[in-house]
């Protein structure tokens, strides 16, 4: 339950590579699935997810609580949390966003998506309808916290939308400072939290009643890791490595 008593329809929990599915969820919710590539090994997407971490993990008074990744409309289509995405993803929102316009899925449903990275936990926020093809890449997370609707309570529109901003608010309430992947590498941007402020679900955390109670960036401090970040993408792993030979012989 939300603290307001409201229900968090369900929650899935994840710790240490075993899953457990609580509530409303059933088996056939998480079945269909969309077949991941081969690149997609648990110890290979647990693996990309702990670099991520390691940013946090500094003992400094600018290492932030969290790193906080939103896509689509409610981050107004920010190239670095796209780019965060498809690092942990494997590229779920590049190469692969074409098979799925091919089978007719709106983007705007795949890209309803926020994840919060802390050091030792992830909070994902998703829809009934890409839980399914994300579930194949985020399962082996540890400490994993997926929130989630039903496919029949996210029907409502207007329940769902608040749904989302009630898992918003959750998710951050325990941070003081949060990371931003502002720029995509190669694209540096001055970092303005005032545009951060304009991002759809970030102006959602100031609503009475179902909000945060504030606004956003006055509530926490927010900083750019977008450098940081490409630290970790410039590494070679062995994904990349896969990548790197596979484009070789092509």
């Amino acid at each position: 339950m939300w603290p307001d008593g409201r229900p968090t329809a369900f929650l899935v929990a994840c710790c240490d590579g075993e899953f457990m599915l609580h509530s409303h969820a059933t088996y056939e919710d998480v079945s269909r699935t969309y077949t991941p590539r081969k690149t997609s090994r648990p110890q290979k997407n647990c693996s990309r997810l702990r670099k991520v971490q390691e940013i946090l993990s500094k003992s400094s008074k600018s290492t932030p609580d969290g790193i906080l990744c939103i896509l689509g409309i409610d981050s107004r289509y920010n190239e670095g949390c796209r780019e965060l995405a498809n690092y942990l993803l494997f590229d779920l929102y590049g190469q692969q966003s074409i098979e799925f316009e091919e089978i007719g899925f709106p983007e705007e449903v795949l890209d309803d998506v926020i994840v919060l990275i802390k050091r030792d936990s992830v909070h994902l926020y998703c829809n009934p309808v890409n839980y399914s093809y994300l579930l194949p890449y985020v399962s082996c997370w540890r400490n994993l916290h997926v929130h989630c609707m039903t496919q029949s309570e996210y029907e409502d529109e207007e329940a769902a939308e608040e749904f989302k901003i009630a898992s918003f608010v959750n998710m951050v309430r325990d941070c003081s400072r949060i990371g931003i992947p502002y720029s995509s590498e190669g694209h540096l941007q001055t970092f303005d939290m005032f545009i951060v402020e304009k991002w759809p679900i970030v102006q959602a955390f100031a609503l009475e009643g179902i909000g945060g109670g504030g606004f956003f960036t006055m509530k926490y401090e927010l900083m750019d890791v977008s450098e940081s970040l490409w630290k970790v993408f410039s590494a070679m792993d062995p994904v990349s490595l896969e990548v790197l030979l596979t484009e070789v012989c092509l």
